[in-house]
This record gives C-alpha cells, structure tokens and sequence, in this order.
C-alpha cells in the first residue's frame, strides 16, 4: 500500500511548491536585502520567514495524513502538548514571549510536511531536476562572497544588516564574508546543508543527467568549494566536511561497491579542485588558513576541539548556580533566540545580560527552558534523528538510498550540534532536509507499489 502523504490535489501541489520557493529565495536572500531596505522594511523582511510558515501551517492543517505523515504529525501534537509548562513560565516573564517561543521551537516542522506535498510525483528524475534548481543557488551567493572578499570592510555589501563594522570578524586582513546572508554563522550553516544536495545532484541519476544538469553541476561544486573556504569559518569547512563525510559512511555501509567507486571519483574531483582554486586564488583561502593555523598557546585541532567540548558541556558550568525555577524550567523560551530582542524588552534585558546572548545550542536550550526543555526538545531531535535513519534502512534502491545517506549527513550533524532553536533560518533548513528525505522515501514506495501492481 502506498504511504500517499496527502490527497494529490493539484492547486494545493502549486501553493506548497511556491510557499517553499519563496521561503528559501527568502531565506537565502534575507541578508542582502535587509542591507538595501530602509530597517523598518529589514524587520518586515526578518519576519517573512515566519508568516510563510505560518501560512504553510494552514495548508497543510486543511488535509488529512498518513503513512509517513501521519507519524509526523502525531509527533508534532505531542511535543505541542510536552511545551504546555515551558509557554505558560514564559508568559509570566512577557506575555508576548512564550508565542514566539512556540513558534521558533515548534512552527518550523511545517517545512518538513509541506515538502513532500509541493513536490508530489512517482519520478526521482522530476525530483533531481528540482535538486538542480536548488544547488543552483550556490552560484549567486558565491559570487557575492567573492565581490566582499575583494572590497574593504567599509562598504556597504560588507557590513552588517544594521550598517555597523564586521572589522573584528576579518582575519589576515580578510573579512569572514557573509555573502547573502545576515551573517557569517548563517552562511555557514547554509554551505553544510547544500552540500548533501550537491551529493544527491551527483548520486541520484548516477550517470543519466543530461548536459544542463552537468553543467550546473560542475559549477555549483566549483562554487560550493569556493563558498565553503572564503567564509573563513570553521564551522563552513569542518561542518561541511562532516556532513559529507557522515553521508559517505551511511551509503558505504549499503552499498560499499557502488559508493566506494563514484566516493573515489567525487574525493578526486574534490582534491583536484581545492588544489587548483588554490594556486589560483589564494586570497579566497586566506582567512581560513589564518584561523586553522593555530595560536602561540595551542593547536588548530585543539581549538576545534575545546570549542565542540565546550558547546557540548559549557551549560554545565552555570546551570546549577541558578534557583530551583530556573534549572528546572528555565528562564523562558525563546528569550535568547535571534529577533526575541526586537519584540519583548524581557529578551533584550537578558541579552544585554549576557553580552547579546549566548552562543552554543545546549547553552541556550538550558538557559531558556532549564533541564525540562532540555529532556524534551533533544529527546524530539533524536527521535527525528532516528525517524529518517528508519527511512534510509528501508529503501533498498541504491540511487535513492545514497541521495537519502548524504542528507542524513546535515541531520545527524546539525540535530546534535545546530543552534536549531536559537536560529530559525537552520531550524528550517533542518525540517527541510526532513522534508526531502520523506519525498524521496514517497518516491521509492510509489514506484515499489508499481512493480507490484504490475
């Protein structure tokens, strides 16, 4: 039987399709028009994100699910139910706040559901040729990097969204670009989730793309190589390269013979390309070697490694020193997340508090909602963590299966470690990449049924 996640109903299909479009030109885009608009209308474009997600709600409310979706929806009900305590607490601080803590928790899974709506259809060719589309994107915001690694740090493209100076984010003289972005740390997390779809662009047709696609292919990898090193930031290339890497070693584990061949064809073109960008363009490496190379007091490798271990246990440190209230419940949801400031003067007062708020994932979640949020919300990532690794166990197609194995890659990675909560743009990319990876798995049983039917 097939897991059909709602009713093909085609004017519901073109909706979805154009709310997810425009959600990620808005997500993708938000930076540098936030840059051109007066900052009244940079607030409206801050939020547009929300209110696309908040009409996709109402879509996809209208409709009944199953299979797949309906396990989706169960388990968005429940962790509904699971925020009750933590959105009451967070009213008694502001009224406003506990809303807009739902809704940067738990509004973002729409994306997931709506996906495979928008892109209804028994035919992985017609899904690589939206991954075509998709990656494409990687070619304008690449070239807007390299125009900002190439002006000073006083023009306009090259600061913040609210005119201020990025000079202390430069390093070898080379400012940590954001291209598109609002800031670097988006940009970056942005380079780690394409990066899978750039793996699904190459493995899911495997080797029946037609010249476009191979073209658009070649140029977004050029790009994405280029995009993820003149970030400067290590989250961009240790990031990226750990949700390849991730990928890698689901799709070796079921097909070791195909993997192991088209792997070693992808690493060499990889090499190939980092060396000869390289002796080309040095400049666009320059902020990165700068911040790998280390310091006077210790190792790159164990930089790297004292800030994973200190986003991981850094809550730790504080959490126990607070009240009762606060290490179980928290301080209130939300009030550390990006954009809380601009609505609740709770959330600006704690931020100043904090100097602008703090930076890890579990900092935040154990601030904002104490020991219970924590129990919660990163018992819901692990259960999504699984749900999709359930997915990739039971597609037995070696195209599909290896597409599904490299954004497994971006939800292991950013599930563990991703400011999810704090930053909404990674929260969507994450239910996003959920979203594809249950099309892909509708695409599989569809055609499955087929052949039985047959």
């Amino acid at each position: 039987m097939s897991l059909n996640l709602i009713k093909p109903i085609e004017p519901l299909q073109r909706k979805a399709a154009l709310i997810i479009y425009t959600l990620v030109f808005t997500l993708v885009f938000e930076g540098i028009l936030r840059k051109l608009v007066p900052s009244a209308i940079g607030l409206a474009v801050f939020f547009l994100k929300d209110a696309l997600c908040l009409l996709a709600f109402f879509y996809v409310a209208k409709y009944e699910f199953n299979g797949l979706g309906i396990t989706l929806v169960k388990a968005w009900k429940y962790i509904f139910i699971a925020f009750l305590p933590l959105f009451i607490a967070a009213t008694f601080h502001d009224p406003i706040l506990g809303f807009y803590g739902l809704k940067q928790y738990l509004l973002y899974p729409v994306v997931g559901l709506l996906l495979p709506i928008a892109f209804i259809t028994k035919d992985r060719i017609h899904f690589s040729k939206i991954t075509t589309v998709f990656i494409s994107i990687i070619i304008p915001t690449t070239l807007i990097a390299i125009f900002q690694n190439a002006l000073p740090a006083t023009h306009w493209l090259n600061r913040s969204v609210d005119g201020g100076s990025l000079d202390g984010f430069s390093a070898a003289g080379y400012l940590r670009v954001s291209s598109t972005f609002s800031f670097t740390g988006q940009y970056s997390w942005f380079l780690n989730m394409i990066s899978g779809f750039v793996a699904v662009n190459y493995f899911i047709l495997g080797s029946n793309r037609t010249v476009l696609q191979n073209i658009i292919l070649a140029v977004s990898t050029v790009c994405l190589v280029v995009g993820v090193f003149i970030t400067g930031g290590r989250t961009a290339v240790v990031g990226t390269g750990v949700c390849l890497g991730i990928g890698y070693i689901f799709s070796t584990l079921k097909w070791p013979q195909y993997s192991l061949k088209k792997g070693i064809i992808a690493i060499s073109i990889l090499f190939v390309l980092i060396t000869g960008i390289r002796a080309i363009k040095p400049e666009f490496f320059a902020a990165y070697d700068k911040r790998s190379s280390g310091s006077e007091e210790k190792s790159h490798s164990a930089e790297i490694e004292e800030r994973v271990f200190g986003d991981l246990f850094n809550w730790t440190d504080w959490l126990f020193l607070g009240d009762l209230h606060s290490v179980l419940i928290g301080n209130g949801i939300s009030v550390m997340s990006n954009g809380s400031e601009k609505i609740s003067p709770y959330a600006k007062e704690m931020k100043d508090k904090w100097g602008g708020g703090l930076e890890s994932d579990l900092d935040t979640t154990a601030w904002e909602g104490g020991i219970y949020l924590m129990l919660v919300w990163y018992g819901f990532r692990l259960w999504v963590i699984i749900f999709c690794i359930n997915i990739w166990y039971q597609i037995k197609d070696k195209y599909m299966g290896t597409s599904v194995s490299f954004l497994l890659g971006f939800v292991i990675s950013s599930g563990c470690l991703g400011t999810i909560a704090k930053q909404a743009p990674i929260n969507i990319w994450w239910w996003f990449t959920v979203g594809c990876i249950v099309t892909i798995k509708k695409f599989y049983d569809d055609r499955s049924d087929q052949k039985i039917t047959a």
